[in-house]
């Protein structure tokens, strides 16, 4: 499963997380319970949409040491990041512009579960987590690829995904879904 969630390194990119990841602990049973649900897999397929969020808080949960330990937190979200980024990386290089069309439910799950580690940090009141974590995931879900990106890009402390970024944002226009009639809207026509 660790072969799953744990990619090549390029060189460029050794200082974003270190490299010696343990053998066991808490972060490490997470990513190999997140490969064996197939979060990696890219043909993976998902509940819908609706239900995304409350399957990554639910995913989290029985990780009662989140809760406690942040050296563990930081480290899974650390090993989830340098997925991402590595993922990002190498499938734009080779698809180059289908890759900003297309849209993986497994990102999105991943974007997801990172933001409610990250909010465990910050919120002992498991309530304010929910709450803030569906916020952002409502966004992630409903968004695009240019969302994805800059989402991971904001929280890696080297520049790879910058240029990703920007031209994301040059390709993809910023979406937003209506919750009344259920369609993808410009972001800006959905403010009222």
């Amino acid at each position: 499963l660790r072969l799953q969630w744990e990619p090549t390194v390029n060189k460029k990119h050794l200082r974003a997380i270190p490299l010696q990841i343990p053998r066991e602990g808490q972060a490490i049973s997470f990513m190999n319970y997140l490969a064996g649900e197939g979060i990696f897999g890219k043909a993976t397929t998902l509940s819908p949409n609706e239900a995304l969020l409350m399957k990554c808080i639910q995913t989290v949960v029985p990780f009662h040491e989140f809760w406690k330990e942040d050296n563990e937190r930081a480290l899974a979200v650390g090993l989830l990041l340098r997925y991402l980024r590595n993922t990002f990386v190498s499938d734009s290089a080779i698809k180059e512009a289908d890759w900003f069309r297309q849209r993986f439910r497994n990102e999105v799950v991943i974007c997801c579960l990172i933001n409610i580690l990250e909010l465990i940090g910050v919120y002992s009141d498991h309530s304010v987590v929910v709450g803030r974590a569906t916020k952002t995931g409502n966004r992630l879900v409903h968004g695009n690829r240019r969302d994805l990106v800059k989402f991971v890009a904001k929280r890696l402390p080297c520049t790879c995904l910058r240029e990703l970024h920007r031209a994301a944002r040059k390709k993809v226009g910023k979406v937003g879904r209506c919750h009344g009639c259920l369609k993808d809207f410009p972001r800006i026509q959905l403010r009222v």
